[in-house]
């Protein structure tokens, strides 16, 4: 556990620095879902949307988007909010916005670090006077936890009233479902929303390749041309850091993905029931992992070097490529550099969703700022802000290297390939999968030994539900 709480803050402290859209949702626990349900707390009040009187405690569901009216019969209120502190710069422009259009409300945010909010969040909406919003974590410590106390709201009506099954977006909501048993995410009713993304792609050194006579690479076999070219040139063709073990993870999710149905990895990582780690497309791109290092695409070393230094020395022009995440950009000359996939679109995921607590009281306006949140106008404000949106209408980048990182989520979320991260699925899941892949590409076990190594660590967890 030590370890992947060294990870989290490792990655909190890259989203900081280069505009990670969200820390990872690594977390295990029991889950079980609940039924629809909308607790709309407001004493005195309109329940958002429905034109009707409710009560503390009683239920409704929205059918229409909440008005400033209704908002207003809340009287003055404070919406309490707990959130990420990487969250602020986006809500240094959409609170203020969200106080001017009502007026009667206060927005109250606490912000943690990612460890402290993942380890508090639970007791926190299992209080007394538990905030009306907060970010939980995907998985089944936080988030699981969450919907099996019945301590957030299901959305399913929000998001049926506000477009977001259909419009720009919709498949990101898939991690915030749980089924009905609560063993598994994906799939069933909706807890959370988050309008943050990210997507996993390659980056290339625009003046090395173009000194070799090469395209930037739009396919794995695009690049598996390129690579040996590069290294006959006497150049590293691919810069990796893999002493914290996840970078090689994230090459090999971009390598599966490529292999084998989008949805079935998904499903894999949300605990459905039946599926496996041990497949054509998992061994598959573990054998390539081993010939890639085998062949030196990833130079010497690797394993004694992290990815925050692998990433500034491919800032300062070592290796013709990073394969790596949208994250990494911030640290990147966009005249220097530019972004594509190696799929479709490319492997990727949402940032910690956002939740209202069952016994909010000012569900109106807790509503309100979540659908001001899943706007094209957020969406801007998110890239301005340094990463990336799930609603990408309208919202353009600043410059060639944003605008292809943008343009790649596009096509990541159209292909259905944001799929989520491998370690959300176990507490140990890192440092087995990324420990036993380390062993892959330096030739020490196969890819049976390690496809069965990831599986028995899943199944271990489905069997501590």
């Amino acid at each position: 556990m030590k370890s992947v709480r060294r990870e989290v803050r490792r990655r909190v402290l890259r989203e900081r620095a280069g505009g990670r859209a969200g820390a990872p949702r690594r977390a295990w626990g029991t889950a079980a879902a609940v039924a629809l349900a909308a607790v709309l707390a407001c004493a005195g009040c309109s329940a958002p949307g429905a034109g009707k009187t409710a009560t503390a405690g009683t239920q409704s569901f929205i059918t229409e988007p909440v008005t400033t009216e209704q908002v207003a019969a809340l009287g003055d209120v404070t919406l309490r909010m707990w959130a990420d502190q990487a969250e602020k710069p986006l809500m240094k422009s959409v609170v203020p916005a969200f106080e001017k259009k009502y007026p009667n409300v206060t927005v109250d945010i606490t912000y943690k670090s990612f460890d402290d909010l993942i380890a508090t969040v639970v007791n926190a909406a299992s209080g007394s006077t538990p905030p009306d919003l907060f970010q939980g974590n995907i998985g089944y410590a936080v988030d699981g936890a969450l919907v099996k106390a019945k301590l957030v709201r299901p959305l399913d009506d929000v998001a049926a009233t506000y477009g977001w099954l259909t419009g720009t977006g919709a498949s990101t909501l898939a991690p915030a479902r749980w089924n009905s048993a609560g063993t598994a995410f994906g799939d069933g009713n909706l807890y959370g929303m988050s309008p943050i993304s990210e997507v996993q792609g390659i980056y290339y050194n625009k003046a090395l390749l173009k000194s070799l006579g090469l395209e930037p690479p739009r396919s794995l076999s695009d690049l598996e041309k390129d690579l040996p070219v590069v290294k006959a040139a006497g150049k590293q063709p691919i810069m990796l850091g893999n002493s914290d073990q996840y970078a090689a993870t994230h090459i090999f999710s971009d390598l599966a993905v490529t292999e084998q149905s989008p949805a079935s990895i998904s499903d894999w990582i949300g605990g459905k029931a039946g599926t496996t780690f041990a497949t054509a497309g998992n061994e598959k791109a573990a054998d390539t992992m081993a010939d890639w290092a085998k062949k030196g695409w990833f130079g010497s070393g690797y394993d004694g070097l992290s990815n925050e230094d692998a990433i500034a020395r491919f800032a300062k022009g070592s290796g013709a490529f990073f394969v790596g995440g949208s994250w990494n950009g911030a640290k990147l000359d966009p005249e220097k550099f530019g972004f594509g996939a190696l799929t479709t679109g490319g492997a990727g995921a949402t940032a910690s969703p956002w939740h209202i607590a069952a016994s909010s009281k000012a569900t109106p306006a807790a509503v309100a700022f979540l659908a001001a949140l899943h706007t094209p106008e957020a969406g801007q404000e998110i890239l301005d802000t340094g990463r990336l949106p799930v609603v990408t209408d309208g919202v353009k980048g600043a410059n060639s290297l944003q605008s292809q990182t943008l343009d790649v989520l596009k096509r990541t979320i159209a292909a259905g390939t944001q799929v989520g991260y491998y370690d959300w699925t176990a507490t140990d899941m890192l440092s087995v999968m990324g420990g036993r892949l380390q062993e892959v590409m330096a030739g020490r076990t196969s890819r049976a030994a390690f496809t069965k190594a990831v599986q028995d660590s899943w199944q271990k967890a489905r069997r501590s539900e």
